[in-house]
């Protein structure tokens, strides 16, 4: 989804994302009424940023090309 990224770039952009909904994670176990652990929330806000992670930095799979490479081409005599 973001396109090929250095590997720095890939690393800040996957650790802030899983902060963030482990953040989320936490703090909406705190707010809402259900009676849940924030270390459990923490943990399914870890989850669902690692897909997010998954989602965002996937590269997709390039399909085979039929063409020839350039220096392979049949030259006639």
């Amino acid at each position: 989804m973001l396109g090929p990224l250095p590997k720095l770039y890939r690393a800040v952009v996957a650790s802030t994302a899983v902060l963030l909904f482990a953040g989320l994670g936490a703090w909406l176990t705190l707010t809402l009424p259900l009676q849940m652990l924030t270390s459990a929330g923490a943990a399914l806000g870890v989850a669902v940023g690692a897909l997010a992670v998954l989602a965002l930095l996937h590269e997709p799979s390039a399909a085979p090309s039929r063409s020839r490479p350039v220096g392979l081409r049949h030259r006639p005599h």
